[in-house]
């Protein structure tokens, strides 16, 4: 039996997780059995804005995404509509949608696709916006998360509420480990994300340029923010001695090539929810260093033993550590991507992944 799908969501460009999750998504729908239309909700544009800004453009965008919304409602319910959103200021747009979907007689799923930064937003915002938005957060069928700190925090504002975590998929065969090759003189460690103190690239940068023998190498592009200086000082001093390669935003399909190229994958990021870049690593079969937030614990820890070192954000004395532990030990970093690829293909396939939608949405329907 075919599921019918309406996918509320940002189509390329602009780049970034929650695009990546939709184009993963829609590739791996058909032979979940779910048939999927997209109802794209993109600004527009190749800015990256990791705060998620309010701007008039995007409340036009929010409008047109409700009319095509209600016009898919009305033309051809579909069985379930799937909502991705990060909240912050969408949050309003996110109701709306729902509203529509309930007048529709259609369940409404709210993917929420950011962890700490959600639990951190709503913690601030003041009573009555809190109530406002736990109130909404109440009337979808269903919320899924990515981390088990956010279904805990959601399920504690809403007891009776459906409240799953579901992982994203990763393309294990897109994403494969590099064939053989003779030791490299230089190890290229491999840094994939948005370019930004936050995401520890400076203690990164400072971490390899401490280690003999290993080349920092970062695909994604520049962010913007108030230590900018800092950044250019820190990659400096590497691209100094030769031994920094920014490759810029790397096209999608140009990206399991660059994981095969490196030796090791490292993402010292402050905050995360369930990082994409993660997990197309582990597919890689890269042994991985990362700081254990948001839903990083819950990828490297588990059955099997460790799949990943991890240090504590903002520590480069222990980054520095766990990079040249695997710098001189080249049976751990084999037994680490090893396990770490095993663990993708039996946790993260699209046929896994796919299949506790695929649940959740039959469930879903049921009822209705």
């Amino acid at each position: 039996m075919t599921m019918r799908v309406a996918l509320w969501g940002p189509l390329p460009p602009p780049a970034g997780g929650v695009t990546r999750w939709v184009r993963n998504y829609l590739d791996a729908a058909p032979t979940a059995g779910i048939e999927a239309d997209v109802i794209d909700t993109s600004p527009g544009g190749q800015t990256i804005d990791p705060t998620s800004r309010f701007r008039p453009a995007r409340v036009v965008r929010a409008l047109d995404a409700l009319v095509a919304l209600r016009r898919v409602l009305a033309r051809r319910p579909p069985d379930v509509v799937h909502l991705c959103t990060t909240l912050f200021w969408a949050a309003g747009r996110d109701g709306l949608a729902i509203e529509l979907c309930r007048r529709a007689g259609v369940p409404a799923v709210l993917h929420l696709h950011l962890s700490p930064q959600i639990i951190a937003w709503h913690r601030a915002l003041p009573w009555p916006a809190r109530q406002a938005v736990r109130a909404m957060l109440g009337r979808a069928a269903a919320i899924i998360t990515l981390s088990q700190e956010l279904q805990t925090y959601i399920q504690d504002l809403l007891p009776a509420g459906c409240v799953v975590r579901i992982p994203n998929l990763v393309d294990i065969g897109g994403f494969h480990p590099a064939a053989p090759r003779p030791p490299a003189r230089s190890l290229r460690v491999l840094f994939v994300g948005l370019v930004t103190p936050q995401k520890g690239v400076i203690e990164l940068a400072r971490a390899v340029l401490a280690i003999d023998g290993v080349t920092l190498v970062i695909a994604g592009p520049r962010g913007a923010g108030s230590e900018e200086r800092r950044l250019d000082d820190a990659l400096g001093d590497l691209a100094r001695q030769g031994r920094l390669e920014l490759l810029g935003e790397v096209p999608e399909e140009a990206m399991p090539a660059a994981y095969r190229a490196a030796d090791i994958f490292c993402l010292p990021s402050h905050g995360e929810g369930l990082p994409n870049a993660l997990l197309e690593a582990m597919a890689s079969g890269l042994p991985c260093v990362v700081t254990p937030v948001g839903a990083v614990p819950e990828v490297i820890e588990g059955e099997g033993g460790r799949v990943a070192l991890a240090v504590a954000p903002a520590d480069e004395a222990a980054l520095r550590s766990a990079l040249l532990s695997l710098r001189d030990d080249p049976s751990l970093r084999a037994q680490l991507g090893e396990a770490a690829r095993r663990r993708a293909v039996r946790r993260y396939a699209p046929g896994a992944v796919m299949a506790q939608y695929a649940a959740l949405y039959a469930e879903l329907a049921a009822r209705r």
